[in-house]
């Protein structure tokens, strides 16, 4: 038996163990939630790169992809997970309050965008004499697990919401989108499916043969679908030297289009002005794809951005020349990722005097 002035047996704490514990554990699991999750896949990219014998080449190929895809993502909301290998995956936070309406609008128009966005990425590829690409996208909504590694400070997300989206990806078509049910639930819910069929675009429901009726294949999937459009004869357009350009012009601050139409048609420009970037895209998309010889858009825009919309004239037609005004210092990012973008140029900074303007107009048309 210890005296009286000796020290006990110092047995540890079992809350000290588990504190040791935790502070040793490579993955700490934070919350639970549920969210939209998307996975952005190159196809076939191991054989592709296999046949670019230098790295740098290697290294610019998926640079280019995967950081376009990584700045569409964020310019609709979403937050980047990580990359593994030539598939990007992120996550959209504000789809966590399944009320929130505009966030799921988002998560479609973001996965439209990347798919419209294929010609602007082998466009930037062909410039440094690499191959064409191909990817798949899908997405899902569901409970998700998120956790924080020791080694990072960024999320990242586990579960069967995250499986199941990988999974579905190779459902998808090339440059296609595959949705798993838990997200085709909430849209459909929202009446979002008739806003997509107004802009050309519909859902089909994967079928199934009997034998593919049970586990995994049993989860309904859906493919996004392209509605056709009327289409026009690029013969159409008037081709003598009389030709007048005609201008789409984009901006959703009423004083400023006013001022820049009417400055543009005082030079014998036509021009078309709409404060609402959805109504011109719908209206870009039953004219002819030659009627505009420029369009000249706005950065920030409420619904559809500058950056957006350009996305959705380029895949109507991939020719139309197009000119950016903002107030923002946005040039670095756009030309990282917009191959149009090449010079601060092709971007006219607000303010800007109507001299100045149509300077740039008439720049851009040369």
């Amino acid at each position: 038996m210890p005296a009286a002035n000796e020290s006990p047996t110092n047995y540890p704490n079992p809350s000290d163990q588990n504190s040791q514990a935790a502070e040793t554990e490579e993955v700490s699991f934070i919350r639970s939630q549920n969210c939209c999750v998307c996975f952005v896949d190159i196809v076939e990219s191991t054989r592709i790169t296999s046949s670019i014998n230098n790295p740098e080449k290697v290294r610019k190929y998926y640079g280019i992809f995967l950081n376009t895809m990584a700045a569409i993502a964020k310019n609709f909301g979403a937050k980047v997970i990580k990359n593994v290998g030539d598939c990007l995956i992120f996550y959209y936070p504000k789809t966590s309050d399944s009320s929130n309406k505009s966030s799921f609008k988002d998560v479609i128009e973001c996965c439209i965008t990347m798919i419209e966005a294929r010609d602007t990425i082998n466009e930037k590829l062909h410039e440094e004499e690499l191959p064409s690409l191909s990817y798949r996208i899908s997405a899902d909504y569901g409970r998700v697990e998120v956790a924080r590694s020791t080694t990072s400070q960024s999320d990242d997300l586990f579960g069967p919401t995250m499986n199941m989206c990988a999974k579905i990806n190779s459902k998808a078509s090339p440059n296609g989108l595959a949705i798993g049910d838990g997200l085709h639930k909430v849209i459909r819910s929202f009446s979002l499916l008739t806003s997509l069929e107004e802009n050309y675009y519909h859902f089909e429901e994967m079928l199934r043969s009997e034998d593919q009726q049970e586990g995994f294949n049993k989860y309904p999937v859906f493919f996004l679908q392209h509605t056709n459009r009327s289409t026009f004869s690029q013969s159409e357009r008037k081709q003598d030297g009389r030709h007048t350009p005609t201008i789409l012009l984009v901006d959703d601050e009423e004083d400023i289009l006013y001022t820049f139409k009417t400055g543009l048609a005082s030079e014998g420009f036509n021009v078309e002005a709409f404060a609402d970037p959805m109504e011109a895209l719908t209206h870009f998309a039953t004219v002819n794809p030659s009627h505009y010889d420029l369009a000249i858009l706005d950065i920030r825009m409420p619904g559809l951005n500058g950056l957006q919309l350009y996305y959705r004239l380029k895949a109507i037609n991939r020719n139309i020349k197009i000119l950016f005004v903002s107030a923002l210092d946005a040039v670095p990012e756009l030309i990282s990722i917009l191959p149009d973008v090449k010079t601060t140029d092709d971007i006219i900074k607000k303010p800007v005097t109507i001299g100045n303007f149509v300077s740039a107009v008439n720049t851009a048309l040369a």
